[in-house]
């Protein structure tokens, strides 16, 4: 579950604050085969805004599910570029955030849960797949987008061709735990007396409290925890480049809608979360997947620890599975898309040519 501190929170999705800003749906493609989308699409009784880009329609498809929740990422299109090369990518604005929220801006969203979630994702990969022509395709969740994407894997192994979870969570208690227990010691150990305190006073979770909870997040991730050299030039790279305004032409903008505070809808979508997706574990969706799996953490990742997600995998059955680490990365995987698109081209693209029995 993805928390970020109000000045990160700005500087990531500043693309998308300008694209509601100035926000018509457009898709278009060319004689080509390639593809580039953005439309909204009733899903389960509510229009939400998906993206579908690609350079070439015969690729497979890849569903990334974001993190957060309240954090759609559909407005990193300009990073991911490299990944349309080799995929055809699926964006999705869940609901409680980025363009789905604005387009119902007014309605009642309906109930913010695990199953609600999964059952509108499930939705959508169905959509994709008619939509695109494939039989299967990939899904990826990150972060809180990975809980979402054992489960549906899990519950409809028909749709996919592959899982793939980037800073995948494991246990709700047990991973806020062991983040909490990491944050505590990575703060006495820098000698960070503020956050030593914050995170006494807070203590060690389950929670009760929004505000407690937010603390054990803002410890476990940047800027409240240092992000390595090599993150945080990551990080600057990334945000200069989405900090140039998109074009008129961007198909991946949703233009139009009424704008609206992104911060404090982020935080509300948390908060009538958190306590569901800490009591969620990926044990209980069962330990047979009928495809494989690639589980991709950051080395420092404190939000969703690394030995959890690797004692996970090395407990499930799949035709094939692979564990990766990104060095000097963090919970923020997504800084480092070069790195997962060379991991998704090692392990994926194989199986999917030569699907294993």
């Amino acid at each position: 579950m993805q928390a970020l501190s109000r000045r990160d929170f700005g500087t990531l999705a500043f693309a998308a604050a300008l694209a509601l800003a100035t926000g018509a749906a457009a898709q278009g493609g060319n004689a080509m085969g390639a593809i580039d989308e953005g439309l909204f699409v009733p899903i389960n009784g509510m229009e939400q805004w998906i993206t579908v880009r690609g350079r070439d329609r015969a690729n497979p498809v890849l569903l990334i599910l974001h993190g957060g929740p309240g954090f759609p990422m559909s407005f990193l299109a300009p990073a991911l570029a490299d990944w349309e090369r080799d995929y055809t990518i699926v964006q999705w604005d869940q609901p409680g955030g980025g363009a789905t929220h604005a387009r119902n801006l007014g309605r009642d969203p309906g109930p913010l849960t695990v199953d609600r979630y999964v059952a509108d994702g499930l939705a959508v990969a169905e959509w994709a797949r008619a939509h695109l022509g494939t039989d299967k395709i990939v899904l990826l969740g990150t972060s809180w987008g990975s809980m979402l994407g054992v489960t549906m894997a899990r519950r409809r192994p028909d749709l996919f061709s592959a899982y793939v979870g980037v800073a995948q969570a494991v246990s709700g208690p047990e991973g806020a735990r062991t983040g909490y227990e990491l944050g505590l010691e990575a703060a006495r150990a820098r000698g960070d007396a503020e956050a030593v305190a914050a995170l006494e006073r807070a203590g060690p979770p389950p929670y009760a409290r929004f505000e407690d909870f937010l603390v054990r997040q803002r410890y476990t991730n940047p800027p409240s925890l240092p992000p390595s050299e090599e993150e945080a030039a990551a990080s600057a790279a990334q945000g200069a480049l989405l900090s140039q305004p998109p074009s008129p032409e961007a198909r991946y903008i949703a233009r139009d809608l009424p704008p609206y505070d992104a911060w404090n809808v982020f935080l509300e979508t948390q908060r009538a979360t958190f306590a569901e997706t800490w009591d969620w574990e990926a044990r209980d969706q069962g330990r047979r997947f009928a495809m494989p799996v690639l589980v991709i953490q950051g080395e420092n990742d404190l939000n969703a620890p690394v030995s959890l997600a690797r004692d996970w995998l090395d407990w499930i059955e799949a035709p094939t599975k692979h564990f990766e680490i990104v060095p000097a990365a963090g919970h923020n995987l997504f800084v480092f898309p070069e790195q997962i698109l060379a991991l998704l081209n090692r392990y994926v693209r194989p199986v999917l040519a030569h699907p294993v029995s």
